[in-house]
């Protein structure tokens, strides 16, 4: 009792700083890569930046044995390159077009230039022989259209110039790759309209060929030029591996397999590698034919490479479950961020026989359960593509009848046997699901929701689909507008009453049907924003609902008539109060979570909350108190899991000391030792902002000695230490 006392007091202490109690981190464990750099020269150093804003840069000089972050962008960062010829150097960019530059490998950073507002910086490259030349591949608005676009700067970054090589509806710069034996020479693509396209320059950009002819596909992911013969390329894209002898002029099929990366090896130019999904092919014969003899690999959409210059065997492949490390050419694999707890998880799936198993699949992961409310997880055996899971629900009368859809193919996936075997039924030509759920009272209807398009080009528009043959058969039970996507689905009372939203050509759009479908009514009036991202009904009155769109949480008294505006900006998730009718819980895109008090302000909590985007807010369906929050990059949070509320399956930890109290130099913090333990120190500044990540020990001692960075300034500071048997809090005071 004594030991729980304390534990009370520390985190109240906590909570009288930040007003509500720290987030507590439950896994799964991992990295949802969205940018990745190998040093040339120092084979054991790596750059990994996870999904999620702020942007945190990881480093390792070790081969992943310890991570260190070594500086946060505010920006999503998607694009980052080391210049080969200064390895301190590096450039990244990502969402809000500014090219960032370190020249102290990641340590700071400053903004060298803004590529134009609107844009998304999806690559970058530095030329290999001319540092000041470089190259980023960019998504840019162009009147209503958005452009396949290229930017060149000649003088390190400081300016740019820019080309638009297509326009869409639709448009991705996936792929930015330069011919290292000839730089004049570079190759820039990806997709436009969902078609694949390719072109290449013979004069550093001052003209552009279309390339495509002779690729399939809906998108170009990667291109490598041979190190020996510049007329050879090889290309990845969603369908295959595509092969060139003449530089692009013609192409054939040499593997008919979704690839998302491509790469020659320096120092055995015969040697290629791609990565797919669960697979790391390699080609012994200048990307002829290939080959996997991949064990200890999985994730789909390995979409980066980093070979070893000096060593053809020697390589990294990252996805969305992290970074592996093989230095016999694929044979073998060890996983570099299991320790990461750095994951996306896009959606938390409760099943009803028993609330405290759930399901998710942060993407490229493949479909994972957790019974024990999300504190260790476990795979699902799955099928191909179900890294792409996009929803998973359980028949309400049969527990071992599991149906799922994913984001890559058109068909719904169901299994009577928890996953041991699988069988698929197509839904539409065309679709592209975003959820799915079974009918509370009736176990054979099915709805899916998402977008759907008339042809394999044409945009999406919003749509929810129904069966009554548990996913056999399929009809279109809500369509509307030309372009949109339908993001969520509700159900309401006995099961007549639905709900749909998302976005209807280009504008925000709630709709409510009182009679399964027959007929349906738009309830958005008075609502800003041009997309209804998440909308939940109060569980304390059946008149009010709330919304969130990037203007803000907006919320209705009677069903819909009226809304109000409560502020806030960019907002991603409501979950409203039990009880209370004026209280909402908000998740955001770049500032984590708030709460909306009864005084009508907005207070923030973000205390131990690593990713301030919030991809959803939910409550566990028999303990209230218990609320989940699935982060970009940082895995999945929650308040009540582990804590005062619960006592942990293991003893808890032991309170939290620091010595000395007053810190100069170096801190001794206690610990509870284990030799298979985890333990994460971090340290936050009083508003909830990390300041840095001190250590991620496994095993874990009984003391670990911090010495204090010179560039943490002094102050008061929260030390949070978090374990797989809880979390504890503490006030330390910094001096110098």
């Amino acid at each position: 009792m004594k030991r729980l006392g304390i534990i009370i007091v520390i985190g109240l202490a906590a909570a009288t700083v930040f007003g509500l109690e720290p987030w507590e981190q439950l896994g799964p464990d991992g990295a949802t890569v969205s940018a990745m750099a190998t040093v040339p020269g120092f084979p054991n150093d790596i750059y990994l930046v996870p999904e999620g804003h702020p942007a945190r840069i990881h480093y390792t000089s070790n081969t992943g044995a310890t991570w260190v972050v070594r500086d946060t962008i505010q920006d999503w960062i998607s694009a980052l390159a080391l210049d080969p010829n200064q390895v301190q150097t590096l450039y990244c960019g990502g969402r809000l077009g500014k090219v960032y530059r370190t020249l102290n490998g990641g340590r700071t950073w400053q903004v060298r230039a803004t590529l134009g507002s609107g844009s998304h910086i999806r690559q970058l490259l530095v030329n290999p022989h001319t540092s000041a030349e470089i190259w980023a591949a960019v998504d840019l608005p162009v009147d209503d259209s958005v452009g396949l676009g290229v930017f060149k700067s000649t003088d390190g970054g400081a300016s740019w110039t820019g080309t638009v090589l297509d326009t869409g509806y639709d448009a991705s710069t996936m792929l930015l790759a330069i011919n290292p034996a000839s730089t004049q020479q570079l190759a820039v693509g990806g997709n436009v309209n969902n078609s694949v396209r390719l072109y290449r320059t013979e004069n550093s950009g001052t003209n552009w060929n279309d390339i495509s002819t002779g690729l399939s596909g809906s998108c170009a992911y990667s291109l490598a030029v041979s190190p020996t013969n510049s007329d050879l390329l090889v290309c990845a894209t969603d369908a295959g591996i595509f092969r060139s002898t003449n530089s692009g002029a013609d192409w054939t099929s040499r593997l008919d397999a979704p690839a998302w990366s491509v790469a020659f090896a320096p120092a055995s130019p015969h040697y290629a590698y791609a990565g797919s999904d669960n697979l790391v092919f390699r080609s012994n014969d200048n990307g002829l034919n290939w080959s996997a003899d991949t064990t200890d690999f999985y994730g789909t959409a390995t979409r980066w490479l980093g070979i070893n210059p000096s060593q053809g065997l020697e390589l990294y492949a990252a996805n969305g479950i992290g970074i592996f490390h093989t230095t016999n050419g694929g044979y073998a694999w060890t996983e570099l961020t299991r320790d990461l707890n750095c994951l996306t998880v896009p959606f938390l799936y409760f099943y009803p026989p028993a609330p405290g198993t759930t399901y998710t699949c942060p993407p490229g992961y493949g479909i994972i359960r957790s019974t024990d409310k999300g504190r260790t997880w476990t795979g699902v055996e799955g099928f191909p593509g179900a890294g792409f899971t996009t929803g998973i629900a359980v028949n309400p009368q049969d527990p071992d009848t599991m149906i799922v859809v994913t984001g890559i193919d058109s068909e719904l996936h169901l299994t009577t046997d928890q996953g041991d075997s699988w069988v698929s039924f197509p839904i539409a030509d065309y679709y592209e699901p975003r959820g799915l759920a079974y009918h509370p009272f009736g176990p054979d209807t099915v709805y899916t929701w998402g977008g759907n398009r008339d042809s394999a080009t044409g945009p999406t528009g919003f749509a929810l689909l129904k069966s009554t043959s548990q996913g056999q058969t399929w009809t279109t039970l809500l369509s509307r507008g030309d372009q949109g996507i339908c993001l969520g689905f509700d159900f309401a009372g006995s099961g007549e009453t639905l709900y749909a939203y998302g976005a209807v050509d280009g504008f925000r759009a709630l709709y409510r049907t009182t009679n399964r479908g027959t007929s349906w009514n738009r309830i958005n009036s008075g609502i800003s924003g041009t997309t209804m991202r998440d909308f939940a009904r109060s569980p304390a009155n059946a008149d009010v609902y709330f919304c969130a769109t990037p203007q803000g949480v907006f919320q209705t008294r009677n069903s819909g008539g009226n809304w109000t505006d409560l502020g806030l900006n960019d907002v991603s998730a409501v979950l409203p109060d039990t009880a209370d009718i004026d209280q909402v819980w908000a998740g955001t895109d770049t500032q984590g979570v708030y709460l909306y008090t009864d005084a009508g302000l907005w207070e923030r909590d973000t205390i131990g909350l690593a990713s301030r985007t919030v991809l959803f807010l939910k409550r566990h369906p028999e303990n209230p108190a218990v609320i989940f929050c699935g982060t970009a990059g940082a895995s999945m949070m929650s308040h009540g899991v582990i804590g005062i509320t619960e006592c942990p399956t293991r003893n808890a930890l032991r309170p939290t000391l620091v010595r000395p109290s007053l810190i100069t130099d170096k801190a001794h913090i206690m610990l509870e030792p284990g030799k298979f333990r985890r333990t994460t120190i971090d340290l936050y500044h009083p508003d909830g902002r990390l300041a840095c990540t001190i250590a991620v020990l496994r095993p874990t001692p009984p003391i670990y000695t911090w010495t204090t960075p010179q560039t943490l300034a002094r102050g008061v500071y929260l030390l949070v230490i978090r374990s797989d048997t809880g979390q504890n809090v503490a006030k330390l005071i910094l001096a110098r």
